[in-house]
């Protein structure tokens, strides 16, 4: 949620709130969405192109193997869905991160920090890959990381101010040393990640004793995302702001003026006198808003304990406060006169001011979704279309030219809110892009296929579950041939069918499925067998010698004659060694970009981009359906900027098959396993009937089903207040 400035008040003063800290051998409870993207903005990434995830699944796990090696046991924690009354922050942000994306490009990427679409799946692939404990909250997680952090008296790692006012140790994450050095403790060798930590009492202590239980008062004052800090304008119209040398914005002043004039109050005091300078119509609004934050940054209880197998505690706090009776208070002499003559403006504001409340509603997820969202059975795309009927784009490179990317996978979302929701509803809602603004979009009846079983979600058995999937495949996937999918490798098996339902619903050019079949080669295959070497220059200097030997020599391997080659394990490495010592080149921005920014594709990131919306919808509803699919590791499978360059070079030829046998020429392996891939590909397409289409640079048409090619006349106002849930 965040308290505003307040993070830059602690920075700016680290010498008195935080004191150096050694973390090793110990728990630490950890923010997911968090450390997520703070690990993300330390790389230098290719964001434009649509996510390098295997080099930011590389930095995840070097991190984790950081704290391993410092004996420090992490308990990560994400958020849920999203609370009723923080969905107009919500859309708020959406209209930023629109803004932001539609100035995406090669140039920009590094300043604009935009998170690629599958970047907080491929965090969570990693922790489950590592065994990293973890679970998902129902809702917003920090209460539930404060309380356990509490519980298990250990710190909280997080880039969030709200851990300013909690009573935890807290590290913010811009002060911890991500590589570990050896100190000496106690005659032993020990490593550690050196860092700050932040301690409610030592901001007490300064503040001359102030009551710690006060604090959630700042967080409110200051505005979060439940109430506007404009709401308490004739409260801080009585604060007398502090005086400082330092150059200090408005912001700052008001936060260290705060603490100056809560050390001298009581919660009750202090309380009574914040309403009291509000109208009467806003005092139980604010009181509700108030008396939540005391509860949540205090809270003793944890919900997550048994989902980490931790002892539970059975104690919880018990709040006393009740509704102070107070009367609107009065201006004073000197402000009388100012109202009088400023009525119909005071008026107005006081109104937008009070718009500005979320209503105090509690959420509530039945107990049995609860416990299937905790142990990762319900996708995260699908949490805010169970409890808000609601699914809101999550902004991506595309042409914003374009119709969004998002609409080709409707019927894939509609398909899951049925099934969520007992085929009991007309509607849900997809906040989708139109151009560069965001509008709502109703996914009606029109999407919806026949009911597989007459069960509902609740009671559905694993095998009802699997048959949900199948069913969904064989209506909207006619012809398409399970036996053949079967053959392939089974953690490719879902990529191609998310290829073959992109091919269905866009205009896919051929070259754009060789480039999505040589990533995955590239990152399942020929990185497995030569490690995740990067820098082409480095690799080809490392295995010079052999490389020179392997082009001396004839290949080892002999293919029979149409030959069916689809075991990765059967690929030699020698030719994977081969391979990668070309492949490697093309992780990198071409040439061509660079010394030309304009000659950036958006038409190729915009197909591109479709396809990260299926691959992505194909696996959420495959886990929805209790997974008769293995799940795609999206790691190992995509690269944007790599993808973006076999591309560029495939559409150079006639021929893909051709080309690859030339530039990958003796990697013999690589090269049969790759053409049986294809070769199986090309017989699912034709028996679906199925077809690519010639790439042209120039707008084109969106070809495939009826229902999404259908002028969208349910695309209504948008909607940055009025949300209908």
């Amino acid at each position: 949620m965040g308290v505003r400035g307040l993070t830059t008040y602690v920075n700016n003063n680290q010498d008195v709130f935080m004191k150096r800290y050694y973390l090793h051998d110990t728990n630490l409870v950890i923010d997911g969405h968090s450390l997520c993207a703070q690990l993300y903005r330390l790389l230098n990434s290719f964001s434009a192109f649509g996510g390098d995830y295997d080099k930011f699944a590389l930095s995840t796990r070097i991190f984790f193997k950081y704290l391993r090696k410092c004996n420090v046991t992490p308990y990560v924690i994400f958020d849920g869905c999203y609370e009723t009354k923080k969905l107009k922050t919500v859309f708020n942000r959406l209209k930023s991160k629109l803004s932001s994306t539609s100035r995406l490009d090669p140039v920009t990427q590094d300043s604009l920090q935009i998170f690629p679409f599958l970047l907080r799946d491929v965090f969570r692939e990693v922790l489950s890959d590592m065994k990293i404990n973890y679970t998902i909250c129902e809702f917003e997680a920090d209460d539930d990381i404060a309380s356990l952090a509490r519980h298990m008296n250990c710190p909280v790692l997080s880039y969030d101010s709200d851990f300013f006012i909690y009573n935890v140790l807290y590290i913010p994450f811009n002060t911890l040393e991500l590589k570990p050095k050896p100190i000496e403790e106690n005659g032993v060798k020990v490593y550690v990640l050196e860092s700050k930590i932040f301690r409610v009492q030592y901001l007490c202590e300064h503040f001359g004793g102030l009551n710690e239980e006060l604090l959630p008062l700042l967080a409110t004052l200051l505005g979060n995302d439940y109430v506007e800090k404009k709401v308490f304008r004739k409260f801080f119209s009585q604060l007398k702001l502090c005086k400082s040398k330092k150059k200090k914005n408005e912001q700052q002043r008001h936060i260290h003026t705060l603490f100056n004039w809560l050390q001298n109050e009581t919660l009750d005091s202090a309380i009574a006198k914040i309403l009291g300078r509000l109208k009467k119509r806003q005092k139980n609004k604010v009181f509700a808003i108030i008396k939540k934050s005391v509860e949540g940054y205090h809270k003793k209880n944890c919900e997550s304990l048994k989902y980490f197998n931790v002892s539970e505690c059975n104690s919880t706090l018990k709040t006393n406060l009740q509704m102070p009776n107070v009367e609107e208070q009065s201006n004073s002499d000197d402000d009388s006169t100012d109202v009088s003559e400023n009525s119909d403006e005071d008026e107005e504001e006081s109104q937008e001011a009070e718009e500005t409340i979320s209503e105090e509603k509690f959420d509530q997820i039945p107990i049995w979704f609860a416990e299937k969202i905790r142990y990762n059975k319900i996708p995260c795309a699908y949490l805010n279309l169970f409890v808000h009927h609601l699914h809101i784009c999550n902004p991506q490179p595309e042409d914003f030219t374009e119709k969004d990317c998002f609409l080709c996978v409707l019927p894939i979302l509609r398909y899951a809110f049925d099934i969520l929701t007992d085929f009991s509803y007309d509607d849900c809602l997809y906040v989708c892009r139109e151009n560069s603004v965001y509008k709502k979009l109703q996914v009606g009846r029109e999407y919806s296929i026949s009911r597989p079983v007459e069960v509902s979600f609740k009671e559905m058995n694993e095998e009802q579950l699997k048959l949900c999937f199948t069913h969904f495949l064989n209506l909207k996937l006619p012809n398409l041939d399970l036996s053949l999918i079967q053959m392939l490798p089974s953690n490719f098996q879902l990529f191609m069918i998310s290829l073959l339902w992109w091919i269905s619903t866009c205009s896919v050019p051929d070259v754009h499925v060789h480039s999505l079949i040589m990533s995955y080669i590239t990152l399942e295959v020929i990185d497995e067998k030569t490690g995740t070497a990067r820098g082409h220059y480095h690799f080809n200097n490392r295995h010079a010698k052999k490389l020179e030997e392997l082009k001396k020599t004839e290949p080892t391997y002999k293919a029979a004659e149409d030959e069916i080659f689809l075991n990765k394990n059967k690929v030699q490495y020698e030719d994977c060694l081969i391979a990668a010592s070309v492949i490697l080149k093309l992780f990198e921005i071409d040439d061509s970009i660079r010394k030309r920014p304009k000659s950036y594709d958006i038409k190729k990131i915009h197909s591109f981009a479709q396809f990260q919306c299926v691959l992505h919808q194909i696996n959420s509803l495959n886990t929805l359906c209790s997974s008769p699919f293995e799940t795609t590791t999206f790691s190992k499978s995509y690269n944007g900027i790599l993808i973006y360059n076999i591309a560029l070079k495939l559409e150079k030829h006639a021929d893909p098959i051709i080309f690859f046998n030339d530039y990958i020429k003796g990697a013999t392996t690589v090269l049969l396993f790759y053409k049986s891939i294809y070769s199986l590909y090309k017989k699912l397409l034709e028996k679906m009937n199925l077809s690519t289409v010639q790439w042209s640079k120039k707008k084109r048409r969106t070809r495939g089903k009826k229902n999404l090619n259908d002028d969208i006349s349910f695309i209504v106002k948008g909607f940055e207040s009025d949300v209908l849930i």
